[in-house]
């Protein structure tokens, strides 16, 4: 069996630098480059299905997003902020298949980030009796294609984009 070489591949945060050894169960090591500057080992089972993703950073800086930075995960923004995430991305969301499953994605800098989401949406007229809509139905959330219109509009307008 040949062995696969992982130099220079990325997985999540982490880039393969070179082979490091090998497991106490005999499964081969990489060493890796992470994106903020660490750098660790990890098997190679570990990185190719997802398990690895970064030095544990990643982890750090997703709880800070949850739970500290913002100061608004109980707001109706974070809500309809999270909501949009999960129909573009996850299988098991409701709508997914009008969302998501349509190729309809979440651009990266609000996908990553919801302060950039929470500045734009501050920016663009967001108030708590509105809801965000694309302009072009068929195009990703993303600043250049989302509006903030009430419920009612929201409503028109999908009965219009079946006729």
């Amino acid at each position: 069996m040949k062995k696969l070489d992982l130099t220079g591949q990325r997985f999540g945060r982490l880039t393969v630098i070179k082979e490091a050894g090998r497991t106490k169960q005999n499964r081969i090591k990489w060493l890796c480059q992470c994106d903020c500057g660490r750098q660790i080992t990890a098997a190679r089972d570990n990185l190719v299905n997802g398990h690895q993703k970064s030095c544990g950073c990643l982890r750090k800086n997703m709880a800070i997003e949850r739970n500290i930075s913002h100061k608004k995960r109980y707001t109706r923004l974070y809500t309809a902020w999270k909501n949009m995430k999960q129909r573009c991305s996850n299988p098991a969301a409701t709508k997914y298949d009008r969302y998501g499953g349509r190729g309809i994605t979440v651009c990266d800098e609000w996908r990553e980030d919801f302060q950039t989401f929470y500045d734009w949406a501050m920016a663009n007229g967001y108030s708590d009796d509105l809801t965000i809509d694309r302009i072009d139905n068929d195009g990703d959330y993303e600043p250049s294609n989302c509006q903030w219109i009430t419920q009612a509009e929201n409503t028109r307008k999908a009965r219009n984009d079946k006729k």
